[in-house]
């Protein structure tokens, strides 16, 4: 179905660039993190989250 839509050149590309644009989205998501308040993103992962939690 991809073939047909693209073409079978750019389904051929399409399928090996897939692991590299895959790898570069995961460092453009860490990146961001990086960018951002990391304080407020991490407080949603486990066991890290526990480290940011203030007493009201």
């Amino acid at each position: 179905m991809l073939s047909r839509a693209l073409g079978p050149r750019y389904a051929e590309l399409l399928r090996t660039w897939t692991p590299t644009l895959m790898t570069w989205g995961g460092v453009a998501g860490i990146g961001v993190i990086w960018g951002t308040d990391w304080k407020l993103v991490l407080q949603y992962v486990p066991y890290i989250g526990g480290k940011y939690k203030t007493e009201d």
